[in-house]
């Protein structure tokens, strides 16, 4: 019952659950990175400072919440993923791979975007093989139905709907509370991205902060990390349009267009939701594909890292610096909140 011991128990429990998986994700995105960067030590360890350092990404597991746990599948998942495509999907990665999805598929739609990548990397590597492409798609894709499809049974044998969405959107029009999506309101896509101001608000609290108001950051730390967005980007850039000049269809590119479909594609997702269902404007969404973000950054960062010199030891550099901005953030806005 709401208030009672039992309850305040279950809560705490609950919560200590979310914190657990915050070192959990921070440590595959480790292995991930890893992958990645296997010749630059610092790359990995710079990665997960980053993430670490970003206030939101800190704050979503620090209370209960169905995102936390999205989060480490889908991490998991990108892992295991980039770790099938570096192997050509040995056996082992390919089950890893499979049962990391099963988890993607028992939470959150904003891990399902792995589902469509993965079929694509099967084709990229079996093509001219589809004994092989039928064999490996189907242990992947059948070890994550058998873990996850229980699941949607249940909800379709409760409410008809193996989503649930039917049953979740009447229980929020039930409420009274819940706005009108910008759809039902006549707007169009362009007039909602204009008029609420979605980019922005979503590019903030991705970085820090609740909704439109609170534990927000300093405006000069966003335009910093916004210019080191664009930094990055345009690096990222010039080299998929070096890869595509040379014509070399190689993992890299593979690798790329994993991160880029991942990540961008998730952005697209939330904002299409953001359009037809609530209005949210919360950059926590695309949490899922952290990950995928901070190593596209990486790559991007490592094109121009080539005209600076002991760009490495700058890296390492910056690692200290992040964490002592983390815990600023942490006194000046994290407390007085919670204390007020």
């Amino acid at each position: 019952m709401l208030g009672s011991a039992d309850y305040e128990f279950n809560v705490h429990i609950a919560r200590l659950f979310m914190v657990a998986l915050y070192p959990v994700t921070l440590w595959y995105a480790y292995l991930t990175l890893r992958l990645l960067f296997p010749r630059r030590s610092i790359a990995p360890l710079w990665g997960i400072t980053v993430m670490a350092t970003v206030p939101m990404f800190t704050l979503v597991h620090t209370y209960y919440t169905n995102d936390a746990p999205a989060i480490a599948a889908s991490t998991i998942a990108t892992y295991a993923l980039i770790r099938a495509n570096h192997s050509r999907f040995a056996t082992t990665d390919t089950l890893l791979l499979g049962f990391s999805l099963g988890l993607v598929g028992l939470h959150k739609y904003t891990g399902f975007l792995l589902f469509p990548v993965t079929v694509v990397t099967l084709i990229w590597h079996f093509y001219q093989r589809p004994i092989a492409l039928i064999h490996n798609t189907v242990t992947v894709i059948g070890i994550a139905t058998a873990i996850a499809c229980w699941w949607y049974f249940r909800n379709w044998t409760l409410y008809g709907d193996p989503f649930g969405v039917g049953f979740t959107q009447a229980a929020v029009d039930a409420s009274g509370g819940a706005p009108i999506p910008p759809r039902a309101q006549g707007l169009s896509p362009i007039d909602f991205a204009t008029k609420t101001n979605w980019l922005v608000e979503n590019f903030a609290t991705f970085w820090a902060g609740y909704g439109t108001q609170r534990l927000k950051l300093p405006g000069a730390a966003y335009l910093s990390l916004a210019a080191l967005t664009i930094a990055a980007a345009i690096g990222l850039a010039a080299q998929i349009a070096r890869s595509l000049w040379l014509k070399r269809a190689d993992n890299t590119l593979l690798i790329l267009f994993i991160l880029v479909f991942l990540h961008f594609g998730l952005w697209m997702v939330s904002f299409w939701s953001s359009y037809a269902v609530d209005v949210a404007l919360h950059g926590r969404y695309v949490f899922p594909s952290f990950v995928a973000f901070v190593a596209l950054v990486m790559f991007g960062m490592s094109v121009l890292s080539r005209y600076v010199p002991k760009s490495s030891l700058a890296a390492a550099g910056t690692i200290p610096i992040m964490l002592a901005a983390n815990g600023a953030y942490f006194v000046h806005s994290v407390l007085p909140d919670v204390n007020r």
